[in-house]
């Protein structure tokens, strides 16, 4: 039956099965470590694997729709949940690059702007 199928199809099904499968490596490494390792993590880090887990089941939510022949772009509490979990993400995103960002030093700042606006006086 495989040699009866178009080429396209082939290489829809081909990719359909890698992302699969990466789907599966990317939940399978998120279940090894269980809820016990997962309560052991700081709070940004159980936050990121819970917008990566609400990102896993929208998209599964998606696929299953299209698999049904529905269109998935039609369902609006999909799309509301889709649209929550971009904003998320991208609140996460923040606190990274905020996480990441140079600190200043408070100190040699005050120190700077003070010998930065010191001017000798001027002798009479």
């Amino acid at each position: 039956m495989a040699e009866n199928l178009p080429e396209e199809v082939k290489q829809k099904l081909q990719n359909f099965d890698n992302t699969l499968t990466a789907l599966e490596k990317a939940v399978d490494s998120v279940i090894k470590g269980g809820v016990d390792k997962h309560y052991e993590r700081n709070a940004h880090e159980m936050a990121l694997v819970d917008t990566m887990a609400m990102f896993i089941m929208d998209s599964l939510l998606w696929t299953t729709h299209g698999l049904r022949g529905e269109l998935p772009e039609k369902n609006e509490e999909l799309l509301i949940d889709l649209n929550r979990t971009k904003r998320l993400a991208g609140e996460m995103k923040e606190v990274n690059l905020r996480q990441e960002a140079p600190r200043v030093n408070s100190q040699a700042a005050t120190n700077f702007v003070r010998n930065a606006l010191w001017e000798p006086k001027e002798k009479e």
